[in-house]
């Protein structure tokens, strides 16, 4: 099962920490799963491995 679903707000940890919305999730042939994450500010979707990625926080804790 993958560690996050569609619609759930995401940040890329290993890269500044900026933050989207998961709008895709593939499973890959080794049992993982890689996710479209729509970033703000790019205007483009952004491919991640799930250990990439962590839950987004805010000011009120994680989302």
């Amino acid at each position: 099962m993958s560690k996050f679903a569609i619609g759930e707000q995401v940040e890329n940890v290993a890269n500044g920490r900026e933050s989207g919305t998961v709008v895709a999730v593939f499973p890959t042939v080794d049992g993982g799963f890689r996710y479209a994450v729509d970033t703000e500010g790019y205007g483009a979707l952004q491919f991640f491995a799930e250990e990439k990625l962590a839950p987004a926080m805010t000011s009120e804790g994680v989302t």
